[in-house]
Order: structure tokens, then C-alpha cells, then sequence
């Protein structure tokens, strides 16, 4: 099994191409990548919109990218979940986004959402206001499946990333297809989360890199 993602021997060399292509690929709501409204992931802890303050982000007025991060490591990949602001007023976003993968014409998830982490630095969870064309990131940690030991994972090919901007019950999509039996997402439930993610953050994740 190769892991399309990963910049390390295993992998092909249009693995790489097929990454980079997506980091800059945009997000739309498609029937595809929706699921139901029970199973969008909600925080209770996001601060309410104050009198005279931005009004929380819609997904209908966000695109989803990756890049930035420390990029390709031994066994994951280290970049960032960059949420845009596409709308004509500021908007806010406060918390963790929700992440999965997908698979199939329908859309199905496949394997676990991803697990949240909190922030490294111990810096604490702040509301991020978005002017028109800003963009917040929150830094996402994609482990490759080869590296998890086969009587755990089956890798499947998937399309892409479903995101759930914090707060939000309408789903975005970054297509992020496995190249044929090559990286896909563990069809079984592992020991080790596959996707980390942590909360959002003004602007791009440090470090340069990018899926």
C-alpha cells in the first residue's frame, strides 16, 4: 500500500502531483460529500455573537483548502485545514472543525472522524473574525495507512475530505482522491486516529509546507 500523501520512499513520485493539486482545489456543498444533519459535529463551547459583532461563518460563504504545516513527515502528513471567507461581511469561527473521509458516489464516510487535539503551545481556543477574502486555519495531521499494521486497517480508495466548518451542519468538500489501490483510509476501526485536527486559528499554519 503507498500513501498518496507522504513524501517518503514508498511513494510514487505522481502521488506528490495528485497532493498538491488538491491543496488548492475548492470546496463545494455536494450532495456527494453532505451526510445527515445528526451527524454534523457541533461545539456547545462556541461564544455566542455579541450585539454589534460578526456573525458566525456559514458554510455557503466558506471554501476549504489545505496547505501550510510542517508538510510530510515519516508517517503523516502535516498541514492545515485553511477555511476562506467568501462572503461580502466579516464573519466569525470559533472551535474545532469536523473531518472525515469519504468514499464512494453517495459520499460515505469511511473510518473514524477526525480526533481533536488541542493546541501544542497550550495557547486556548479564541474567535477568529474573517474580513472578506481572509482565511483561518486549523492545523491537520493525515497519518498514512501503511503505516498502521494490516490486521487493523484495509485501506479503501476515497474521493476527498469532508469538512464541517465549527458550528456549521451544512458540509464542504476537498477532493483528495486515492490514484488507484494506492493510500486510501482504514476501512476498520484502528487503535491510532488517522486524521488529527486541531482548532481554528488566524491565518495560514506555520511552517511552509502542504499536502
Amino acid at each position: 500500500m503507498k500513501n498518496q500523501l507522504l513524501a517518503i520512499p514508498l511513494l510514487a513520485a505522481a502521488v506528490l502531483t495528485a497532493g498538491c493539486a488538491a491543496s488548492s482545489a475548492s470546496s463545494t456543498v455536494s450532495p456527494a460529500a453532505s451526510a445527515s444533519a445528526s451527524a454534523a459535529p457541533r461545539d456547545a463551547s462556541a461564544p455566542a455573537a455579541g450585539s454589534g459583532s460578526a456573525s458566525p461563518c456559514l458554510s455557503a460563504n466558506l471554501q476549504a483548502s489545505l496547505g501550510g504545516g510542517a508538510g510530510a513527515g515519516m508517517s503523516q502528513d502535516h498541514t492545515g485545514l485553511q477555511l476562506r471567507n467568501t462572503g461580502s461581511s466579516a464573519c466569525t469561527l470559533y472551535g474545532y472543525p469536523g473531518v472525515s473521509w469519504v468514499a464512494g458516489a453517495d459520499g460515505h464516510q469511511v473510518g473514524a472522524a477526525a480526533v481533536r487535539e488541542p493546541d501544542a503551545s497550550g495557547g486556548g481556543q479564541q474567535a477568529v473574525t474573517l474580513a472578506p477574502g481572509a482565511l483561518a486555519s486549523a492545523p491537520l495531521d493525515i497519518v498514512d495507512a501503511a503505516a498502521i499494521p494490516q490486521a487493523q486497517c484495509k485501506p479503501v480508495p476515497v474521493r476527498g475530505l469532508r469538512i464541517y466548518p465549527p458550528g456549521q451542519r451544512a458540509a464542504l468538500f476537498i477532493s483528495l482522491p486515492s490514484a488507484g489501490d494506492e493510500y486510501g483510509e482504514c476501512s476498520l476501526v484502528t487503535k491510532e486516529p488517522t486524521l488529527i485536527v486541531g482548532y481554528v486559528q488566524p491565518g495560514v499554519q506555520p511552517g511552509g509546507g502542504g499536502a
